[in-house]
């Protein structure tokens, strides 16, 4: 197997003659390492002064440095209800809490917020 690193991290991968494509340790990706979110679970359902229905959403915050995520958010009852993910993003780490901006609602009108819980990335 044979290892080549580009700006310390691991750049490619073979094994022999054979280019890997991805490598794991266990269910967790290693080699190309992901950061986009995958999978995730509602940490804080919010109260969300507004209508129900579903809302195109943005990472207003993180506690990690991933970006660029976006959600479709089920609002039902002022409550994140469900999601789904609409873009990946890059960056993320599993366990970072991505604090979303619903739709156009006003910040005054989300409080608290809805939060996210990374599971997994891909």
């Amino acid at each position: 197997m044979a290892i080549s690193l580009g700006s310390g991290s691991i750049s490619a991968l073979k094994l022999g003659s054979t280019a890997v494509t991805k490598a794991y340790l266990g269910s967790t990706q290693v080699f190309p390492v992901a950061s986009g979110v995958a999978t995730a679970t509602i940490s804080v359902s919010g109260n969300i002064r507004t209508g129900n229905g579903t809302y195109a959403s943005t990472q207003f915050a993180t506690s990690g440095s991933g970006s660029g995520a976006t959600f479709d958010v089920v609002i039902t009852s002022r409550t994140a209800t469900s999601f789904s993910i609409t873009g990946a993003g890059t960056g993320y780490a599993v366990g970072d809490t991505i604090t979303l901006q619903i739709g156009s609602v006003s910040s005054g009108f989300q409080s608290p917020r809805v939060e996210l819980t990374v599971a997994s990335l891909g």
